[in-house]
Parts: C-alpha cells; sequence; structure tokens
C-alpha cells in the first residue's frame, strides 16, 4: 500500500466534513486529558492540605489517595473507550460505504447500550492483556536493575547483559502488541457480530506485517501533531487515513479469502467473519490505494 496515495485519498474524503471530524476525533484525547488532570489536581490537594509527602504518591499507601486513582481510572474507562468507537463509527462513515451525518450519527452511536458494553468489554481485555505482556519487561528490568547496583563478578556481567537484552526484547514485543490493538475499536464498528475479546484476538493477527503502514502514517503527521494549534488537525488526518487503511485490508483479507474458498485448495480462515454476504466495499477512492 502506498502510503502517499491513502493520505491523498483520506485528506479527499474529508472535504467538507473536516471541522465537525476534528471535533469528534479529538473527545477521546480530551477525556483523557479531563480526568489525568483532574487527578493530578486531586493529588495536589492532598498535598497542600494534608499531610501527605510527595513520596507516598508513588507507593499508594494513602486510602484516600487509592480511591482517587480508582475513581479516575474507571471514570475514564467508561467515557473514553464509548468516545473512541464512536470516533471510529464517524469515520467508517467517511471512508466506508456506510454514509453517516456526524452530528446524528455520533450522538445515536454513542448512546447505545451496546456500544457501551463492547467498547468497555474491549478496553478492559487491552489493559488486561497489555498489563500481562509487560510483565517480562519488568522482571527483566527489575533484575537487570538489581544485579547492576550490586558487586558483579564476569558471570554476574554475563547475566545482567542478558537479563537487559530481554528486558529491551519485551518491552519492543509489548509495543508491537500496543500496536495492534489500535485497530480493535475499528474492527468493533465494521464487525458487529465479533465480540470485544474476539475482536482483540483478531487484530494482533490482522495487524500481523501492516503496523508499518501506522508507522509511516504517524511519521507523516507527528510534527503537525507536536504543535498545540495543528494537532487537532493532524489527529484528525491521522485517524481518517488509518480508518481508510483498515478499510482496505479488509477488503484485502476478503479477497484473499473468496480465493481461497473458490480455488477449493483450503477452507478459508475466518469465513464466518468475512462471507460473500457480508462482504465490505471501500469507495472507489480507496480501492486505487
Amino acid at each position: 500500500m502506498k502510503v502517499r496515495e491513502l493520505i491523498r485519498f483520506s485528506n479527499k474524503l474529508l472535504n467538507g466534513r473536516r471541522t465537525g471530524s476534528m471535533m469528534i476525533c479529538i473527545l477521546p484525547i480530551g477525556a483523557e486529558l479531563f480526568f489525568r488532570f483532574a487527578e493530578a489536581a486531586v493529588y495536589s490537594l492532598l498535598l497542600y492540605f494534608g499531610n501527605l509527602q510527595p513520596i507516598k504518591l508513588f507507593g499508594g499507601d494513602e486510602p484516600l489517595q487509592f480511591a482517587v486513582t480508582t475513581v479516575c481510572t474507571v471514570l475514564r474507562c467508561v467515557t473514553v473507550a464509548p468516545l473512541t468507537y464512536a470516533a471510529s463509527y464517524l469515520l467508517y462513515g467517511i471512508t466506508g460505504e456506510r454514509p453517516c451525518r456526524i452530528g446524528c450519527s455520533f450522538s445515536r452511536i454513542l448512546l447505545r447500550k451496546c456500544t457501551l458494553k463492547r467498547s468497555i468489554s474491549a478496553a478492559l481485555w487491552t489493559k488486561a492483556i497489555s498489563l500481562f505482556a509487560l510483565t517480562p519487561a519488568i522482571f527483566f528490568g527489575v533484575s537487570a536493575y538489581s544485579m547492576i547496583h550490586e558487586k558483579m563478578y564476569a558471570e554476574e556481567a554475563f547475566i545482567a547483559t542478558n537479563m537487559i537484552i530481554l528486558a529491551a526484547v519485551s518491552v519492543f514485543m509489548w509495543l508491537s502488541l500496543k500496536m495492534s490493538f489500535f485497530a480493535i475499536p475499528y474492527l468493533l464498528v465494521r464487525f458487529p457480530k465479533l465480540t470485544a475479546f474476539r475482536a482483540m484476538v483478531f487484530s494482533v493477527r490482522f495487524m500481523s506485517g501492516r503496523k508499518s503502514v501506522f508507522l509511516k502514517l504517524l511519521a507523516v503527521y507527528l510534527p503537525q501533531m507536536l504543535t498545540i494549534v495543528g494537532f487537532p488537525y493532524g489527529l484528525t488526518k491521522l485517524m481518517t487515513a488509518f480508518s481508510l487503511s483498515i478499510d482496505i485490508f479488509i477488503k484485502e483479507d476478503e479477497y484473499l479469502e473468496a480465493d481461497r474458498a473458490e480455488s477449493g485448495r483450503r477452507k478459508a480462515h475466518d469465513t464466518r467473519k468475512i462471507s460473500h454476504r457480508t462482504k465490505r466495499r471501500v469507495k472507489t477512492a480507496a480501492d486505487k490505494a
């Protein structure tokens, strides 16, 4: 897939919808930042009016601090996940075959019960799996750190070096897994019958070998997103281009699955999820990409 053509077609699809799309795409980031700053503000009040020492903020021993952290985490989960799902639904109406009016579609999809259920469930699954995947990196990193700060001989130095390498490899694998999860909201929208857990598993296989497209898009829009004024525009363009790439990837998989099924070489993978009857069509502009 040529990223330059992908960017050009996605920008063309945003014509006349840029302002509305921008407002909705920044809502998940705004909600995340709001609760992060609210949590920091409460901690500042605890430090100023209470007897809490700054070092204890990193320990989590205070019941009040634990309560604030729990409440803010829950509020972030129940707001950011549905907003991200609704934004993905809107982008599907722009890059896919489903026509939609921005305000109407966003409010309607956000108020659905299935939106809350599927999006929050997917967010919880991804957080749990991400934390589990980060465990080896934490273990190797802590082990290497403890060995470095002790008197080491040649054998201990060799073990510490291997621990550092394993920690770096574990972090790389964790980042790769996190990137695979970026497609989950878009897959939930495009395949309404997928459960949150199956969408998470499917996204890992779906993004295999395709993460470079997102990295290239991020490299293009990151300079614009580093500025305060350009951040909303860059984020909207990035999400739209990524949504268009998901549509193209889905169409590629459907073509390969149909080719395998018709040739009779073997049973197509995920035929219940992506069948001829439920085949999605990407717009002509996306088809040329």
